[in-house]
């Protein structure tokens, strides 16, 4: 049985290469094992990253100003707060099913996008979180978060 949630993908993106910027798109194709079809990451350990609005809201409270989500540079943002009580959860988001694996320490690049920004994302998990993709499919937008028992 699976628990509901009140997350739902408002915005997707892609990189391509490692350093690049992230590109919007309108759907994402997650492949089981691998990843995501065209991003840098393809293949790697960490194959989706996903960021929560209200956590990302509130590091940018704490700034002080506005920053764009895309500039968190992951792959997936969802309605709603607290990613970081995901971690070690199995969830279907949309067609796909992920096993979250671990939060995403924000780097140095944030201070790019806002002085303050690292040290903003640090707290309750506010940077997102990893997962690895266990069912491959398709994700875009109002896809809703579901979490396995």
């Amino acid at each position: 049985m699976a628990a509901p949630s009140a997350h739902r993908i408002e915005r997707l993106w892609i990189r391509r290469e490692a350093g690049g910027a992230v590109e919007p798109c309108e759907q994402l194709v997650l492949v089981a094992g691998e990843g995501i079809e065209g991003d840098h990451t393809f293949g790697r350990m960490r194959h989706v990253t996903l960021i929560f609005a209200q956590d990302w809201r509130a590091a940018t409270a704490e700034l002080g100003e506005e920053v764009d989500p895309a500039e968190r540079r992951a792959n997936v943002v969802l309605s709603g707060g607290a990613g970081l009580d995901l971690v070690g959860q199995t969830v279907r988001l949309g067609a796909v099913r992920l096993e979250i694996k671990g939060e995403t320490r924000p780097c140095p690049v944030m201070e790019k996008a806002a002085a303050g920004l690292q040290a903003a994302l640090g707290p309750d998990g506010r940077g997102g979180v990893w997962g690895r993709v266990l069912e491959g499919g398709t994700l875009q937008p109002d896809d809703a978060l579901v979490v396995e028992a």
